[in-house]
Order: C-alpha cells, then sequence, then structure tokens
C-alpha cells in the first residue's frame, strides 16, 4: 500500500476518477449503519447464536433448527422479509454512482436485500451468499418470496415444507456447508472480468471464495479502494486505505464522483 495521503478521500477519488466499469465489494460493515450487525465483532451475530445452527448439515436434520429459524423470520429477526432494517447512506451512494456510469456491478457478501432497497436492478447486483427475503425448497427448487413462506408459518406450519414435492424449504441465504449459488457466481465473475478499479466497502476480505472477485481485477493491475474501519487482509494491496465510516466515506466519494 502506497504511503497514507493527508486526505484520502480525496486520493480515493482520484483513483475513482477514470472507472467506467468499477466493481463495489461489500460485506457487513456496510450495514451495520442499518442496525444490523455484523458476525464476529463484540456485538456481532455469532454472540447471540451458534453458528453451528446455521450450517446445511444441523438445518436438514434438526427440526428444531428450522422451526427456531423460521420463528426468528417471523419476529422480524434476521433482516428478512418482515425486518425493519432500510438502507443507508452508503448503499444510496453506490446506486448514485451506478446512475452516474461509474459503477459496472456491485458483489455483496451480505444476505440483506439492501442494495436492491435502495435502487440497484437485480442484475447489478451478485449477491453470493444469497438473499434472506428469497426461499426455495431443496427438492424441486421451487423459489417464493420468504413473506409467503412465513404466512405457511403463520397459519401454523412451523417446519415448512414444499407444497408440490414435500421437500424442506429455506431461505436462499447460504449457510455454511452449500456451494455459492450459480448464477450469481456468474454474474460476479463478470463483474470482476469488466472491472477497471475496484471499491471494497465494509469487508476485512477474509471470506472465501467470495472475496477473490474483488482481489482477482487487482491482481490484474486494477486500483484498489478500500473503505473499512481497522485492518483487512489485504491492506498492503490498496492504492488507497479510508478508514472511515462506510456512510461517511461514500457519501462523500459519491458527491466528488457523481
Amino acid at each position: 500500500m502506497s504511503p497514507g495521503p493527508s486526505d484520502p478521500l480525496a486520493a480515493a477519488a482520484a483513483v475513482l476518477a477514470g472507472a467506467r466499469s468499477l466493481l463495489v465489494f461489500t460485506g457487513a460493515g456496510i450495514s451495520t449503519e442499518s442496525g444490523i450487525p455484523d458476525f464476529r465483532g463484540p456485538d456481532g451475530l455469532w454472540t447471540k447464536v451458534d453458528p453451528d445452527d446455521f450450517t446445511i448439515q444441523r438445518y436438514l436434520r434438526s427440526r428444531e433448527v428450522r422451526v427456531s429459524g423460521w420463528r426468528m423470520h417471523q419476529r422480524g429477526e434476521l433482516w428478512g422479509a418482515r425486518s425493519a432494517t432500510q438502507p443507508n447512506r452508503a448503499h444510496h451512494a453506490i446506486t448514485e454512482m451506478w446512475r452516474a456510469g461509474i459503477v459496472g456491478g456491485c458483489v455483496t457478501q451480505n444476505i440483506d436485500g439492501l442494495h436492491q432497497a435502495a435502487g440497484l436492478p437485480d442484475d447489478v447486483v451478485a449477491e453470493v451468499h444469497g438473499n434472506v427475503r428469497k426461499a426455495h425448497c431443496l427438492g424441486c427448487e421451487t423459489t417464493w418470496p420468504t413473506e409467503e413462506v412465513l404466512e405457511w408459518v403463520d397459519a401454523g406450519d412451523e417446519d415448512p415444507h414444499c407444497p408440490r414435492c414435500g421437500s424442506l424449504v429455506k431461505t436462499t441465504t447460504v449457510m455454511f456447508g452449500e456451494l455459492l449459488p450459480d448464477d450469481q457466481v456468474a454474474r460476479a465473475a463478470r463483474f470482476a472480468h469488466e472491472a477497471d478499479a475496484v471499491l471494497a466497502i465494509g469487508t476485512t476480505l477474509s471470506v472465501y471464495p467470495a472475496a477473490d472477485f474483488a482481489l482477482t481485477p487487482v491482481r490484474k493491475g486494477a486500483p484498489l479502494v478500500i473503505v473499512n474501519m481497522g485492518d483487512t487482509d489485504h491492506d498492503r494491496l490498496a492504492t488507497v486505505k479510508v478508514e472511515m465510516k462506510a456512510g461517511d466515506a461514500m457519501t462523500s466519494l459519491a458527491a466528488a464522483l457523481s
């Protein structure tokens, strides 16, 4: 990483000013300002629930885990169909940059759907870890809005099964032990191939294989701007590092670039 500039935001704007196919890569840190905790922080999700309950193996074999999960969704927890969470300034800033013709695509590790809620079209977002607002059958792959499945739960079906084939139903979020969704991986790979710069926001760039979508263009020479509070695993690759809250940093960058 180059020596820290006196004005990291100005330096970041200068680096990104010429981009016409910017790859935006986002992690949990972009959504904390919307009230969604990260996973590994002092108040993160893993301090409140057992991570093993989020493995596909336990989901398949434990009715108790499935019932508990659907109840959490029913109560508006887990940022699902009934969550009151809304996009924050950082999400809206990315949309503003996309409308200005700078952003080629957004690859996100997040499952909250807030990029689309802020105005990014579905085909501009690659949700490589799935989306909590959609559900699907694990047998025949029929899909529904999660809210529709929750209506079955409201009616007394604690452990929903597919009405067509009888298989288990789960949200499309990727659990530990599951493969990433093929269509989202293909979209993310296309964004990475076309990228002429990378902007990583609210991520330590430590979760694989997702992080490779951000790092592949950088290894081929594309500049990398990191916006994150704290260290990442790849600060040394950054052209510019901005240690600010995502909302503050992105509002300023969007104003400079749009």
